[in-house]
């Protein structure tokens, strides 16, 4: 058994600590990000605790050797991951989600060999019902565990407990959980609404188009929909207006870009991202990242 933790202030950092996960993320909401993953893994199962203190746009592709399973211990709102069920990820090339500030999540990857009733439907989001004291006992349970490394690693102590334990108490969870829940997935229809449609359908288009990206009026036209629809849609599934969504997906394609290549000039990364104004793309990358362009390249040259 591995057992690692992640403190990210990042959040394209955060992202990549997951090993075997391919995965994109979208700061959308203003501040400072903080990230933390824990990664317990081995015997043919894996559990992950991760959480982080603002909003994000997630685009996610999984390993397909394995069921993934979610237990939110937060989620604010209505949204993907209901508190009183199971969520099964489905498997597909993309998974794309909104997560909002403040969520804390624990995820169980089990080999696709055992629990081959999963198979039903496996390319939708499903939810599996289990008793409410069953899925609170093992939520606990592991929350416990978590928060045991997650304090030590806080006060720089190393974890005293056999590596045997976690694993055993990891498998004896998921028995448990699968010992009495339901075996006919619900299907979870929120990833084929008209108006999810609509925001990846907008997402799609201002992407093929990074430096000369489609106005509002020019994505309704395409769309063949209203304004009010168009609106409507974003704030139903991000919760922001399509202007801040979109321009905030834009500014974090071009922090991604100075990242990766910190010698390039800030305007020229800019621009790519159809930001000509430099004034204007320094006031809204400040304002989403809460530091400057300038600073962003500083900390990675190490200056």
């Amino acid at each position: 058994m591995t057992i690692a933790l992640h403190h990210c202030e990042d959040v394209t950092e955060h992202a990549q600590r997951l090993d075997g996960w391919q995965q994109e993320y979208d700061q959308i909401e203003e501040g400072h990000f903080r990230g933390d993953i824990i990664d317990v893994a081995g015997c043919g199962m894996r559990l992950f605790r991760e959480s982080a203190n603002l909003g994000l746009a997630q685009s996610m592709h999984f390993p397909e050797t394995q069921w993934h399973l979610i237990l939110p211990l937060h989620w604010p709102g209505d949204g993907l991951f209901p508190a009183d069920a199971i969520t099964v990820l489905p498997r597909c090339e993309e998974f794309w989600s909104v997560a909002p500030g403040h969520y804390d999540l624990l995820v169980v990857s089990i080999d696709r060999h055992r629990y081959g009733w999963l198979e039903q439907d496996e390319r939708r989001l499903r939810t599996l019902a289990v008793p409410a004291a069953r899925l609170a006992g093992v939520r606990e349970q592991w929350r416990a565990m978590t928060d045991y490394l997650l304090a030590g690693q806080a006060q720089g102590v190393p974890t005293v407990v056999p590596q045997e334990v976690f694993s055993r108490q990891l498998e004896e969870g998921v028995e448990l959980l699968f010992s009495d829940c339901s075996r006919s997935p619900t299907l979870d229809p929120t990833c084929y609404r008209t108006r999810r449609y609509i925001v990846d359908r907008c997402q799609a288009l201002t992407r093929a188009r990074p430096d000369d990206p489609p106005s509002l009026t020019a994505l309704c036209h395409q769309l063949k929909i209203s304004r009010r629809t168009l609106q409507y849609s974003f704030q139903a599934e991000t919760g922001q207006s399509p202007i801040h969504y979109l321009r905030a997906l834009r500014l974090n394609a071009v922090r991604r870009s100075l990242l990766r290549d910190p010698n390039q000039r800030i305007a020229d990364a800019a621009a790519c991202q159809g930001f000509f104004h430099q004034s204007y793309f320094g006031r809204e990358y400040r304002r989403l990242f809460r530091e400057t362009p300038s600073t962003t390249l500083s900390r990675v040259l190490g200056q």
